[in-house]
């Protein structure tokens, strides 16, 4: 198999590349899209291994088990170098239920597949596994590329068995399957397809057509001027989208930023002629970090994930420690790991496949099956108690509807219209066929605080029914507040409904109230609610919002985090969250409205000036996939509840003399 001739400006492409993906992990504000990096890679793969096939094939050369062999010493060793260390930390640092994911996520990287082991188990909901703390996560792009190196060869050799191997041949049924991948990548807008080699292919395809076209050019005259502003726009086109918009999925600044790539590679292929942006990435420094570029991908989300899991802020200092570690493991990977195994270390294709792809499979299960046969398999252990203690749905079953999720319901928008089965979404004294006492309306926070109202309401001897759902914590708003035929509509027309025909005693409505600033606006729907529920005959019952945290759940109640005395707590006052506002507000309507009442599970978690993460062997709050835990675990809000009962009356229990007027 030949080689092509080595060009420094791709080498640093790479680097532009790698260094927008880690920058952009490690959370830098003006970073804003640098993931687009790996979309770039696939343009280089592309352009590269077809430039090699074609080039091969033309000259009858070509070994399909010459390029397998190749590919595999390529991608292989280092891979397994960087997961057998991953595989050590997640020993030493992941809890059980996390550790067993993670050996699934292991057997599937080293198998090439993990980009559609995500796609099958990765939830994009609000509630599911936080993707930052994913070890293996970013193997995703490695199984796209792996997969295209399987197809794409043998789609080229047909090409040529049957005589359509003309460049004009090519170029058209390469561009059909470009744009076939463009089509289904805009088509389906499901955050899922962001892994499937289908919704990814034309960004390695960008790279074959280019490699096509460049194929057996003829030498012709090349104007510098054009070359120069080619370079300069493919500059822009990868610049901008990497680090001056957020761009979501899918997007049209997607295919800027591998259009600016290819266009990158082209402007840099005449030989003589290195235009302006290629000749600033061919410096060295940016050619010495795109020749380990592949090994500090590899390297660097490991090492962010696991900070990212023991809750490390990511202060200027941790960064740089994090990217000065990842430059130095990838640099030693490369001359002890990729270069040795390329150029030195050879096997045939039997032997590659037996020991670089079977045997760290095979390795791979066998420490799954420890994760899931062999108690206490990792060190950082923790009760099976406490691990089921973190879970968010509790009595209430997930599939009951009593939360109507936005990101795992795919009949959301219709199911926002109907009202769940109170059977199913009872909390308190269990009545069934009796009409409920109290209402509990609001978003998921209000649904995160059914342990502490259960409790409430057993202890006053009264029934409760959940009507929550996502993003939906007010009752009463202005027609022109919605969407036509928005979820919010729904719900609040069939919750109005219902308090309009059945006789509540209680109406509770909590929510993230953060989100629904300005305060004014906030202000204004809150008091018309109460003023509905209150002309309903009900009494109101305001929630004060739990804190916000950015500190894992389990922290302090591992094996490890007993062992580093882990500091499981934050400060009460946190600028990021700002909910002191609303919470003013709150109390401000109640002093004006004595009927309303108040609970405020901020009395049992925080002291003063610190707000703890959990009580005793009880974890407070779930583990949601986001940079942070707003919802309590339905454990640690039923310990509140119970808690808040030995210390201040039953909300439930007093009763009611006071005005319903309402002022403020």
């Amino acid at each position: 198999m030949s080689n092509i001739k080595y060009r420094k400006d791709i080498d640093g492409l790479r680097a532009f590349a790698v260094i927008s993906v880690v920058l952009f992990h490690l959370e830098f504000s003006w970073v804003k899209s640098g993931f687009l990096g790996v979309d770039v890679f696939f343009v280089i793969s592309g352009y590269l291994i077809t430039t090699i096939i074609i080039r091969d094939l033309q000259q009858g050369i070509f070994s399909i088990k010459n390029f397998y062999l190749r590919r595999i010493r390529r991608i292989l060793p280092a891979l397994i170098v960087v997961t057998l260390f991953s595989s050590f930390f997640a020993w030493l640092i992941l809890t059980p239920g996390d550790l067993m994911s993670y050996s699934k996520s292991l057997i599937t990287a080293l198998g090439s597949f993990s980009n559609l082991f995500f796609f099958k188990t990765l939830n994009f909901g609000y509630f599911n596994t936080d993707s930052s703390i994913i070890p293996l996560l970013h193997t995703w792009s490695l199984g796209i590329e792996e997969q295209f190196y399987i197809v794409w060869p043998i789609i080229l050799i047909l090409l040529f068995k049957l005589k359509l191997s003309s460049k004009k041949n090519l170029v058209i049924i390469t561009v059909i399957l470009t744009l076939a991948s463009i089509s289904f990548f805009f088509w389906k807008h499901f955050p899922k397809f962001y892994y499937i080699p289908i919704a990814r292919g034309f960004e390695l395809l960008f790279g074959c057509i280019l490699a096509i076209l460049l194929n057996n050019r003829k030498a012709v005259s090349h104007n510098k001027f054009t070359l120069n502003a080619l370079s300069i726009a493919s500059f822009i086109m990868m610049v901008v989208p990497c680090y001056f918009v957020v761009v979501p999925y899918p997007s049209i600044w997607t295919l800027v930023a591998c259009l600016g790539a290819a266009m990158y590679i082209f402007s840099g292929s005449y030989q003589n002629t290195t235009p302006i942006f290629n000749r600033v990435l061919s410096f060295k420094p940016f050619v010495a970090i795109g020749v380990i570029s592949y090994s500090l991908y590899l390297w660097h989300w490991p090492i962010i994930a696991y900070a990212n899991y023991m809750s490390l802020t990511k202060t200027p200092v941790v960064c740089l420690v994090i990217f000065i570690v990842s430059i130095v493991l990838a640099t030693l990977s490369y001359f002890f790991v990729e270069k040795p195994f390329r150029h030195k270390i050879k096997f045939n294709l039997t032997k590659s496949v037996l020991l670089l792809w079977i045997t760290p499979i095979i390795i791979a299960c066998l420490f799954a099956l420890g994760t899931r046969h062999i108690a206490g398999f990792g060190f950082n252990s923790i009760s099976k108690e406490t691990q089921d203690k973190t879970s968010f749905y509790g009595v209430l079953k997930k599939d009951s509807l009593c939360y109507n999720e936005e990101g795992e319901n795919p009949n959301f928008l219709k199911d926002s219209a109907i009202l769940p089965d109170f059977k199913k979404c009872e909390i308190g004294r269990n009545k069934n066929d009796i009409s409920p006492d109290v209402l509990v309306v609001g978003d998921s926070h209000a649904f995160s605080d059914t342990g502490m109202l259960n409790v409430m309401l057993k202890n006053a001897k009264l029934s409760g029914y959940v009507v929550t759902q996502s993003s939906t914590p007010l009752l009463i708003r202005k027609a022109n507040e919605y969407e036509n035929g928005s979820s919010v509509k729904n719900r609040d027309t069939v919750v109005v409904e219902m308090l309009k025909k059945h006789k509540f005693k209680y109406v509770v409505i909590a929510g993230n109230w953060v989100n629904h600033k300005p305060i004014n606006i906030l202000k204004q729907r809150l008091l018309n609610d109460i003023e509905f529920i209150e002309s309903q005959g009900a009494v109101p019952v305001l929630m004060v919002d739990s804190p916000s945290s950015t500190i894992q759940p389990t922290c302090g109640l591992t094996r490890l985090g007993k062992i580093l005395g882990s500091r499981c707590y934050f400060a009460k006052e946190n600028p990021k969250f700002d909910d002191e506002e609303v919470n003013q507000l709150i109390y401000k309507i109640q002093a004006n409205n004595k009927k309303v009442k108040v609970i405020d599970p901020t009395k049992i978690i925080c002291d003063n000036e610190k707000c703890y993460t959990s009580i005793g062997e009880t974890p407070l709050y779930f583990n949601q996939s986001t940079d942070y835990n707003s919802h309590l675990s339905y454990a640690g809000s039923t310990l509140i509840g119970e808690l808040y009962l030995k210390k201040y009356d039953n909300p439930f229990l007093k009763t009611v003399t006071t005005s319903t007027e309402t002022k403020t």
